[in-house]
């Protein structure tokens, strides 16, 4: 130790100094941090010839990802990155596909090889590209003061943290929009910016007020109605259409008298006829019993069609009697 113009200076304490400040640049040197958009891939390669390279692991937050060894990377299971991995045994790198914004960590790469070689660190950082907003509206005829209310929402799927403005016919903030517009408003257009630290993003919605015509749900339910109501009718006619032909056309059989199987069981008198013996027809005729008195009836079935035939408006109720 030596003094400088009343100052006490130790050699100690200038080494100390200078092997602080040599790790502090090497710990720079090992570390960095990137940006990358969601979607995207990152690159962990090692940044060493394979040939001196005897074992490395990659860690996510302290947890293995995978791990190298006899010239072969190895994925481990159980976490977060499944399936998202691509290894390139020939360039000793590992790649991380399809990054979410919850993959945002810290990544460590330890090297064991022929040299001792620091561990690197790579602070990853995620955001959520916006590229799709959406406004949904609904907007409502108020006949009491002759003008329209619409609420408007605004949001994007990419970030939920994502920020909105509203611009055009209204200006503010928030996913929400809500205020009322008359017919002499005429078109306006509704601006919707979604927006993260990274990117941003913007739809547009034109509006119109008018008196609220019929909505689809309520032409669909009118033309459901409608048709309901045409079948009900429909079923009520087929209904009444139905009685009135079974009363009248019981009626009508009623009033045309009997059928040609009315009763032909007659009294016959002992006399034996030819037409007994011969086997009888229902269209023959029994001369024998043929008499003027009206003591006796008809004796075959013809006479008994002949005698009691109905009148002509009546429908015949056999296709086998004829109606002169």
């Amino acid at each position: 130790m030596k003094v400088f113009h009343g100052y006490c200076v130790s050699y100690s304490g200038i080494l100390l100094l200078g092997i602080i400040q040599g790790l502090c640049v090497l710990a720079d040197e090992n570390a960095e941090t990137v940006r990358r958009a969601s979607g995207s891939s990152l690159l962990l390669p090692l940044g060493l010839q394979k040939e001196s390279v005897s074992y490395a692991q990659w860690k996510f937050k302290e947890h293995q990802i995978a791990r190298y060894s006899k010239n072969q990377i190895h994925i481990n299971l159980n976490h977060q990155f499944m399936g998202r991995l691509k290894v390139d045994n020939v360039n000793v790198t590992l790649e991380v596909e399809a990054l979410q914004v919850q993959d945002s960590g810290t990544f460590s790469i330890v090297v064991d090889g022929s040299t001792q070689i620091a561990t690197k660190f790579i602070s990853l950082i995620v955001y959520a590209r916006i590229e799709n907003v959406t406004i949904q509206s609904n907007q409502t005829w108020l006949d009491s003061i002759k003008a329209c209310d619409v609420h408007l929402w605004c949001q994007t799927y990419e970030d939920p943290t994502a920020s909105y403005t509203w611009s055009g016919y209204q200006n503010r903030s928030g996913a929400f929009l809500h205020f009322t517009f008359s017919p002499e408003d005429g078109n306006i257009i509704l601006n919707c910016t979604a927006a993260n630290n990274f990117s941003n993003q913007t739809a547009s919605k034109p509006l119109k007020c008018s008196p609220e015509p019929p909505t689809t749900e309520a032409k669909l339910l009118i033309w459901t109605a409608a048709g309901a109501g045409a079948a009900l009718l429909l079923l009520i006619a087929v209904i009444a259409l139905s009685c009135w032909w079974r009363s009248h056309g019981d009626a009508t059989l009623r009033d045309c008298g009997n059928t040609v199987y009315a009763d032909v069981n007659v009294p016959q008198n002992s006399k034996p006829s030819q037409s007994n013996i011969n086997g009888a027809s229902i269209y023959e005729t029994v001369d024998d019993l043929r008499v003027t008195s009206d003591k006796y009836k008809p004796q075959t079935l013809y006479d008994k069609v002949m005698f009691s035939r109905p009148t002509a408006d009546c429908p015949s109720p056999s296709p086998y009697q004829h109606v002169l």
